[in-house]
């Protein structure tokens, strides 16, 4: 590395010569005839001259603001980067035990000998440097590859050295990464590419959450390699109670069999509930570790009930009972009243969280449904055969200002400003483009409590009129002001080949009109179900008693495994809430307890989380050289064997361009920010001022 130094001064150079001159000039002005020169020296007035001049040159060359640069001639040496496969499939095979003993030690040997600036970098699920154990538990090639590349980008790299066995089983599909490396891509063979006889569980699909009492459907893929005019069985076990829930067996109709086996599962118990499927052959097998896997469904006691009520048949009944009934967390009772015979209700309010009132404007029936519970929600939907009179009686949020019942079709707009929840745009879209609904004639006031999701539109003209809002005060409320909803499923089947735009529609509404307030200060949000090849994350909200978010106190959680063994952590602020990392967590069950103390109030949470195991890695243990080969000429390189590795680094090192690579490095610097210029200064007004006192006296 050679150095090179300089000042540079962004104005003309004409300005050095008129500050020299303003310096000399004052200095000349301050030395010349004064009487108490006379006596002195000349040599003593001309060093005092010149070091008055030194001291106002650079106090006004420091006004130029000029600059201090370094320039440096840096060579960097040619750099091969090694990737190594480091995950537990390069070490399941036959010749194990060379990976594990005298691979490493050979590699090593090899990079010493080319006395070439050699990196070693391991991947599998994350990217360390240098060589590991071969325990990784996934395979992330495009990570790998993005990596490398966002390190090595701006460097002298002369080689890539990809060794795998080209099984990937996380990340993108590598050929398909837009990364385009500095130098070419060579790879390296590993692993075994022989097939031999192996029945495996490829995948199980399930719901990861299910309510009580639901039938939960459950897919395995199995695959079978080799095994042609062999049977298998397939077995599905409840791990609670050890009992088999579904069995099959398969007969394989050719070397590459691949079938799909689909069942339900009840979902009977509450809680995290664990499943195993076992596939059983008559054939050895060399690995039989991927013949069984486990899955986990948490089973969820909270199912809410909703009541709809209605005096007269009408399609939005139907399309509402449709659409309720998709949505698995929810259980809908459809009931018909009388408004003429005085009906009391046949059924429970209390077994209800939500009612919805169809038409239903009677005063009979909202009094019985207040009287038993006052703190129920209520969707009340307005139509022509309510009685607007009778609905303006029953309750305080909206006044028809003409009672009579008056309908007209018009379209509808909605309300940007809409808060209660979330919409995205293809249902914002949905609701401005549907059909015309049926709504009042007449004008309607509303409580300043509403929030207004739709308004009435009459032509091209957007009115003020509300015809879909909610009301938050003693108990939440909702108002639909006409009809036609079955008009708007309609035109979402006709524009979108489905009715998903009308369910996420109503199921909003739903979900707002029955969102518990929960008066929990603390907040753990995390997955019950995880796998063990992932890091667990928690984050956790924290709230004062005005339920304002704060992170100014210390959240602690202890963690519990099945054999008791006791894990403390502690919480880290984020912005305005926390999160913990807690890594990997070996396959089990583990329970939690948070807790912090707000004031004198002790805040805490409990909860349960499933790790869960499956090798990745063992599912397949057939090296993918194709892959490897596709990779390599697409990066420009080529293959090679682990015999023929010597030969290809001695011909990567020999090349032509293997060479060092020269660039210049540029440091700017102000002048006033180096000490030494200031030091001299200071040295210059120093001896000025020790010859004056010394032949001046002043």
């Amino acid at each position: 590395m050679i150095t090179f130094f300089s000042i540079i001064i962004h104005h003309s150079v004409f300005y050095l010569f008129i500050f020299l001159l303003i310096s000399c000039l004052l200095s000349y002005f301050l030395y010349r005839n004064h009487i108490s020169l006379v006596d002195v020296p000349r040599n003593i007035k001309l060093g005092l001259f010149t070091l008055r001049s030194v001291s106002f040159f650079i106090l006004l060359l420091l006004l130029l603001q000029p600059e201090f640069k370094k320039q440096e001639k840096i060579e960097e040496e040619p750099l091969i980067v090694f990737l190594q496969d480091n995950s537990s499939s390069i070490i399941s095979n036959s010749d194990s035990l060379y990976y594990k003993v005298n691979y490493i030690p050979f590699l090593d040997s090899l990079f010493e000998s080319l006395e070439s600036n050699i990196e070693v970098v391991s991947f599998s699920n994350s990217v360390d440097k240098g060589f590991s154990d071969f325990s990784g538990e996934t395979t992330n090639l495009s990570l790998a590859l993005n990596t490398v590349n966002d390190i090595y980008s701006n460097t002298n790299v002369q080689a890539y050295v990809l060794a795998s066995d080209g099984i990937y089983n996380h990340g993108m599909h590598p050929l398909y990464l837009e990364t385009n490396l500095n130098a070419p891509l060579y790879t390296l063979l590993l692993g075994d590419t022989i097939k031999h006889p192996d029945a495996l569980i490829q995948s199980v699909r399930s719901n990861k959450i299910t309510y009580l009492g639901n039938e939960t459907p459950v897919e395995v893929v199995v695959t079978a390699n080799q095994m042609n005019n062999t049977e298998l069985l397939i077995e599905v076990f409840d791990d609670a109670s050890k009992s088999i829930i579904y069995s099959e067996r398969i007969q394989v109709t050719s070397s590459n069999y691949l079938n799909k086996f689909s069942f339900f599962i009840s979902a009977d118990i509450s809680g995290v509930q664990k499943y195993y499927v076992n596939l059983k052959s008559v054939v050895p097998e060399k690995n039989k570790v991927n013949n069984q896997q486990a899955f986990f469904i948490d089973v969820i006691d909270d199912r809410k009930k909703v009541l709809l009520l209605f005096s007269t048949p009408h399609p939005d009944v139907g399309v509402i009972k449709e659409s309720v009934e998709l949505h698995d967390q929810y259980e809908l009772d459809v009931e018909r009243i009388s408004t003429t015979s005085n009906d009391v209700l046949d059924v429970d309010i209390h077994d209800y969280s939500l009612v919805i009132l169809h038409q239903l404007t009677d005063e009979n029936v909202i009094n019985q449904i207040r009287n038993l519970n006052t703190r129920i929600p209520v969707w009340y939907i307005v139509g022509q055969n309510s009685d607007l009179s009778t609905f303006n009686n029953n309750q305080n949020f909206v006044t028809f200002t003409n009672e009579e019942n008056s309908f007209e079709y018009e379209n509808t707009i909605v309300n940007r400003n809409f808060s209660s929840f979330s919409m995205n745009d293809s249902l914002i879209d949905f609701l401005s483009l549907s059909s015309p609904f049926l709504m009042p004639f007449s004008s309607v006031s509303i409580t300043n409590l509403a929030d207004v999701l739709l308004y009435k539109k009459i032509g091209s003209l957007n009115t003020q009129q509300p015809i879909l809002f909610f009301v938050e005060d003693e108990y939440k409320s909702g108002y639909l002001l006409g009809e036609g909803l079955w008009r708007w499923r309609l035109n979402d089947a006709y524009l979108n080949n489905n009715n998903e735009l009308f369910n996420q529609f109503v199921g909003k509404i739903l979900q707002y009109l029955l969102l518990d307030e929960d008066k929990s200060r603390i907040h753990i949000n995390y997955r019950p179900i995880q796998s063990a090849h992932e890091r667990i994350v928690f984050e956790a909200e924290l709230y004062n008693k005005n339920f304002e978010l704060t992170n100014s106190q210390d959240i602690s959680m202890k963690i519990v495994d099945s054999l008791g063994n006791h894990y403390d952590y502690q919480f880290n602020p984020n912005q305005n809430k926390y999160s913990l990392d807690i890594g990997l967590l070996p396959a089990g069950s583990y329970d939690f307890f948070a807790e912090s103390t707000v004031g004198n109030d002790v805040l805490s949470e409990t909860g349960t989380i499933i790790v869960s195991e499956f090798s990745l890695e063992t599912s397949s243990l057939v090296a993918n050289y194709n892959l490897l080969s596709d990779l390599s000429f697409k990066h420009n390189g080529t293959t090679c064997s682990l015999n023929n590795l010597s030969d290809l680094l001695i011909d990567v090192v020999k090349s032509s361009n293997f060479k060092p690579k020269t660039y210049m490095s540029y440091y700017y610097q102000p002048l006033i920010h180096f000490q030494f210029l200031l030091i001299f200064l200071f040295i210059t007004l120093f001896l000025e001022w020790f010859l004056r006192r010394r032949y001046i006296n002043y």
